[in-house]
This record gives C-alpha cells, sequence and structure tokens, in this order.
C-alpha cells in the first residue's frame, strides 16, 4: 500500500430541509427531508511491477445518504409523550478508507451499494411522567433499530466464501429494546435530594 501526495481532500455536500409546527398548546409536529452526497473519497488502484503487485491511494470512491425523519411530541397533564420516526439509506462504493486496499482487483466500474452502517428505520417512543404514585417521577422509552446488513456466504465447492455479487443484500434481525428511568425527590430544610435508578433492556434480550 502506496501513500499519494497529490491527493484532494474528501467532500460532502449536503441538502436539508425542515420545519416545526405547534398544532396545539401541548402538541408539536418536526419533520425533516435531508440528503448527503459524497464524493472524492480515498478509494485505491492497482498496480503491477514484474513479480509484484502494489496499490496507490487515489480520490475515486463515493457515496449517498438519504433520509426522512419525523418527531410527534405532546406535552399532556399525566404523560409526555414523544415518538421519533427515521427512514434513512446510506450507500457507498467502499465502506471505508482502508477497504480498498484489501479489496480484490476486479476489472469493472465502481458502483454504489448498500453500507454495513446502513439502518432503514430507526423509532424511539418515550413516556415521561411526574404525577406517578407516591411522588414518582418515571419515564419509558422503546426502541426499534432494523438490522445491519451483511453479505451472504455461498460455497465455492466446499469452500465458504462471501457472495460479492449480492454484496450486503442479507439484513439481520432487528433490534427492539426498553428502558426504564424512576427518581424521587426528597426535601430536607433548604435543600432537594432526588434518588433514582435507571433500568436498560428490561426484558433482558441479547444482541
Amino acid at each position: 500500500s502506496i501513500g499519494n501526495a497529490t491527493m484532494s481532500a474528501a467532500r460532502t455536500t449536503a441538502y436539508e430541509l425542515a420545519f416545526n409546527l405547534e398544532l396545539t398548546k401541548t402538541m408539536a409536529v418536526q419533520a425533516g427531508l435531508w440528503v448527503k452526497d459524497m464524493d472524492q473519497l480515498t478509494t485505491a488502484k492497482q498496480f503491477s511491477s514484474g513479480i509484484y503487485k502494489y496499490k496507490v491511494a487515489k480520490n475515486g470512491d463515493f457515496g449517498t445518504a438519504v433520509g426522512f425523519d419525523f418527531t410527534v411530541e405532546n406535552r399532556g397533564r399525566l404523560f409526555n409523550v414523544l415518538m421519533q420516526y427515521t427512514y434513512s439509506t446510506a450507500k457507498a462504493s467502499s465502506e471505508y478508507d482502508a477497504a480498498a486496499f484489501g479489496a480484490i482487483e476486479v476489472d469493472a466500474p465502481q458502483q454504489e451499494t448498500l453500507m454495513p452502517y446502513d439502518r432503514t428505520h430507526d423509532l424511539t417512543l418515550s413516556l415521561y411522567s411526574t404525577k406517578l404514585p407516591w411522588g414518582l417521577n418515571g419515564g419509558l422509552t422503546a426502541f426499534y433499530q432494523a438490522g445491519e446488513p451483511y453479505t451472504p456466504m455461498i460455497f465455492n465447492g466446499d469452500k465458504p466464501e462471501e457472495d460479492l455479487k449480492n454484496k450486503y443484500s442479507k439484513r439481520a434481525p432487528a433490534m427492539v429494546t426498553m428502558d426504564m428511568s424512576l427518581s424521587k425527590e426528597f426535601v430536607m430544610q433548604k435543600h432537594t435530594i432526588m434518588f433514582g435508578v435507571n433500568i436498560f433492556n428490561i426484558f433482558d434480550k441479547p444482541y
């Protein structure tokens, strides 16, 4: 692997359109659409010299990320409710800078494929109240996230290998988890002391 001092900086161009809207005295909506266009990312080109092969860094990888965010918040008398949802896709010609140096050289044009860090769906639902029995404050947060993409395995004879013709065409199971928090205030003369507890992954789901 050989560096290249003539390379230029990677570039990201981002566009975003969003708005906040108050529907009532207690309810608000936020929505946004965003696009990120990335180019001049680091890749590598393979050369041969006699029996030796080497790769030289260059600009050339590219990617695109597109997403939509939607949030609804309601501040009720008993509970505050917040729901946040994101739909997004992340595609690029390579997973990261160093990936081009370890990849098998093929004589084919570069193309965008789904990235391993893509999470198409992301949903959070949160409830919070300061009016629970016994003077307790409590919060409950449920979280859903789509699983990460991965490249399936195929057999070449009896040898398993990655199916590079279908990169990141499979997706791992989604992550679903729930967290809870409880707290209580105690007034001692001029001071207020708060004790609390946080419980993560209430249903003890392994990931």
